[in-house]
């Protein structure tokens, strides 16, 4: 296993339902585009609702990087079932691109500093 795959391992351990992006349920990113929540939901399911990325030095919220770059939006689920059902959607805006690429893809970077 690389050092990478283990970083977000850990980062995600413990975290149920983790998913990089918009989330049509959060009610942050429906406020971060002055939307309700219903009106966030209807335009993420019409694939209108954009969602980049800022530049940040903060370090990654899951694999921990220290490396400045993009950061984006990602979501868990805390509490509930086994499925999560009942349980709290967590907003968090600090992934960056490489663990959005790898949850999404499972592409791995070429390089990765801790």
């Amino acid at each position: 296993m690389s050092a990478f795959v283990a970083a977000f391992e850990r980062g995600t351990s413990g975290k149920r339902g983790v998913s990089t992006g918009e989330c049509p349920g959060c009610e942050r990113c429906a406020e971060q585009h002055d939307m309700s929540p219903a009106e966030h939901e209807r335009a993420w399911r019409a694939g209108k609702v954009d969602s980049e990325g800022s530049f940040s030095w903060r370090p990654c919220g899951i694999c921990g990087t220290t490396l400045g770059g993009y950061r984006h939006a990602w979501h868990w689920i805390s509490g509930g079932d086994e499925s999560g059902k009942g349980g709290e959607i967590m907003h968090e805006v600090d992934a960056c691109t490489d663990c959005v690429l790898f949850a999404a893809n499972g592409d791995e970077p070429e390089s990765w500093h801790a």
